[in-house]
């Protein structure tokens, strides 16, 4: 089962309220949550809103479940790319989709949810984020410091853009009032101290739109869209511009040439479908920028996601003929590419930007003027969404080095000293009129005057912005971390196969699960170790003890996998040490037992009923269960044939029941019966909060306020 199956509110607000009493949430330790710099101020403006920071996910992986939006905001991202949704929302994913083994590569170009579901998920998120924000935790959420902004991102085509189903998601974003609503009036009752101020969540959850304009979409269908988005529907809107807008001969001079990814080849057809030019591409851009301001609205282009290459992995099925670069080979392309559009267009073109962004190129980006600077392929890799923090810790570290209090100083320092000009002159002397109107009490002539000093500061950091820009891009062909021998390396592996249980439980499949589908069990300790238990044979309606099987569990700590978030891209068994893909092997967790019974794959589902849990599901093509009634230390096996009660933990059996029609010679597995056991005792031990027990948890309080 590859299909995602979002968890509902409730469900998700009570495990991440339970998950926060101990220090962690979503999987995300505290310790990786980010909490501000001290004394600084990071804050950015995107379409005329403030956001905290520049930092967020790129539309992809990380972005389309509620949960991912959390972590996301968690680990310190202000500015999230949605995932690209479109009209048609039932697509075939090949499986796996993703290979970062180093340099990223993906064949997942949109969203796996429904146009409906990513609605909900997208409100979810936003309420979930305010109720974060409210319940403050000392995280400098609250106030200024947490200003967020929700970036949408559509795709492909103008008539797939005017479509009823993505309108409807379109005017459901700008105005979530009565999604919020309905949210609110649903919100678990005795969650309620989570709940924040109706009036403190927005109702818009966004009014900014990234065009993905990928798969050959024309030029004046571009044209269309834009104008339709800005007239019509009334958002902002950014244009996302690929590599292929450098042309074929350029950017294999670049990849496969200059930084020696010669084993690369660029999709030659897919350059040729794109029909847009860097000359094109220039006209495009002022032609909508004369929209936007017409409208009033903002408009910019974003840089770029992804470069369509030839598949010559062996990772993606064979009929896979092409896949979508990522990571640090796009990185210098990216900034060439924007560096050709800000010299063609002029300084002041606003740029979003993605493409191999990590920590350690996160500052540069920032000097250069763009915003949001989002990343995806390098939260893929080990530590996930944690891997956030340090770059804004980089951040921090290059403006106190540069003597900046804000951005924008950031950016001017990080020049050099400005030349003075007339825009300069203009902007101190609309401040020497401001301060002087002021005193006289002409307030109009005040704000004139203060309108003039600030768009000559906006000119200068622009200019700024692009000379530091002009600089990185030549530095960055030159940069030894980008070239292809220092991408080759991929993750060891140790040549041991995984098995249901137990393996070397170093957790690495846990944080690089973009969608937190990995967890881990704690099986309490009567459950562990070796034991040997007799198969009850069916003879003549009567069951026989013949041959005994050993049921060994080393570890206390086990992992396991929520089908309902696992969408098989398979990123866990790229950095899993043992064969076989975490995914695939480990055990598996529905949602309910009508979602594990429809599944017709392994994998089990919970219950709990008062002193009662109980497991369902399939193993090896058997339909399997156990009850357990805690106050009785009772378990009760069902295996389709017999009903077997045992003595619990120790397992000795107290009575046995063979069904009409059990087959003879069926052996009742008591081993399974054990394993089950260790599953179910994992999923509701003392403190375990996973998407598994969160419809079970007791409400948690917000954590007391620092101070």
């Amino acid at each position: 089962m590859a299909d995602l199956v979002p968890q509902p509110f409730g469900h998700l607000l009570r495990r991440m309220a339970a998950e926060l009493a101990k220090g962690a949430c979503f999987d995300l330790p505290e310790r990786s949550f980010h909490r501000g710099p001290v004394g600084l101020d990071l804050g950015v403006v995107f379409h005329g809103e403030r956001a905290a920071n520049a930092l967020g996910p790129a539309a992809g992986p990380q972005s389309q479940l509620a949960q991912n939006l959390v972590l996301g905001y968690l680990g310190g991202g202000r500015v999230f790319e949605l995932k690209t949704v479109q009209v048609k929302d039932r697509l075939e994913i090949p499986r796996p989709c993703i290979d970062a083994a180093n340099v990223g590569y993906n064949v997942e170009w949109s969203q796996e949810l429904s146009l409906p579901e990513s609605r909900a998920e997208y409100v979810k998120a936003w309420a979930l984020v305010h109720a974060l924000r409210q319940a403050d935790l000392g995280l400098g959420l609250a106030g200024p410091g947490g200003d967020l902004l929700f970036d949408l991102s559509v795709g492909y085509d103008d008539a797939g853009v005017r479509s009823p189903t993505v309108r409807a998601f379109l005017d459901a974003m700008l105005d979530a009032r009565a999604d919020l609503d309905a949210l609110f009036e649903e919100w678990p009752r005795d969650l309620l101290a989570w709940r924040p101020e109706r009036s403190a969540v927005p109702d818009r959850v966004s009014s900014n739109v990234t065009l993905s304009t990928f798969h050959g979409c024309p030029a004046e269908d571009i044209e269309r869209i834009c104008e339709h988005l800005l007239g019509e529907v009334g958002t902002h809107v950014v244009v996302k511009l690929n590599p292929t807008v450098l042309g074929y001969d350029e950017v294999c001079g670049l990849l496969n040439d200059r930084i020696g990814y010669t084993e690369v080849r660029p999709h030659r057809d897919s350059f040729l479908a794109d029909k847009l030019g860097l000359g094109e591409a220039v006209d495009l851009v002022r032609r909508v920028g004369a929209v936007a301001r017409r409208h009033s609205r903002h408009f910019g282009v974003k840089l770029t996601n992804t470069l369509v290459v030839e598949n010559h992995r062996g990772v993606f099925r064979a009929d896979q003929k092409q896949m979508y670069l990522s990571g640090p080979p796009l990185h210098p392309v990216a900034v060439e590419l924007a560096r050709k559009l800000r010299d063609a267009v002029g300084s002041e073109l606003p740029v979003s930007f993605s493409g191999g962004v990590d920590a350690r190129n996160f500052a540069d980006c920032v000097a250069a003027g763009f915003v949001p600077v989002t990343t995806c392929t390098d939260l893929l890799k080990p530590g996930g969404y944690g891997r956030l923090p340090k770059y804004l810790e980089h951040l921090a570290e290059r403006m106190r080095a540069s003597g900046a209090a804000n951005v924008e100083d950031f950016i001017l320092a990080e020049a050099g000293k400005v030349p003075f000009t007339p825009s300069v002159a203009k902007r101190s002397r609309g401040a020497r009129d401001s301060a002087r109107a002021e005193r006289n009490g002409d307030s109009a002539q005040a704000e004139r005057s203060g309108a003039s000093a600030r768009a000559g500061r906006n000119a200068d950091s622009a200019r700024a912005a692009h000379q530091n820009l002009a600089a990185y891009a030549r530095k960055v062909l030159d940069d030894a971390r980008y070239r292809a021998e220092r991408n080759r390396a991929v993750p060891r592996r140790v040549g041991t196969r995984l098995w249901l249980f137990d393996c070397l439980s170093c957790d690495k499949c846990v944080p690089v699960c973009p969608n937190d589908a990995n967890f881990t069990l704690e099986v309490p300790a009567e459950l562990r170790g070796e034991v040997r238990l007799p198969d009850l044979v069916v003879r003549g309606g009567l069951l026989a003890e013949e041959g005994e099987r050993v049921f060994a569990l080393a570890d206390g700590h086990q992992l396991a996998t929520y089908a309902g978030f696992c969408n098989e891209c398979g990123n866990c068994d790229t950095f899993c040490p043992e064969d076989g893909g975490p995914y695939l092997i480990k055990p598996h967790f529905f949602g309910d037992a009508r979602l594990a019974e429809k599944s017709g794959r392994d994998g089990f589902a919970v219950e709990r009923d008062g002193s009662t849990d109980v497991i369902v599901g399939h193993h090896l093509g058997h339909w399997l269960r156990l009850e357990l009634d805690r106050a009785r230390s009772l378990a009760r096996y069902d295996d389709g044939q017999a009903v077997v009660e045992l003595a619990f933990p120790i397992f000795r059996r107290l009575s046995a029941t063979v069904k009409p029609g059990a087959t003879e010679g069926h052996a009742v597995r008591l081993d399974w019966a054990r394993a089950l056991a260790a599953l179910l005792c994992g999923a509701f031990a003392d403190g375990a909060a996973s998407p598994v027990s969160a419809p079970f948890l007791e409400a948690r309080p917000p954590p007391p306020r620092p101070g």
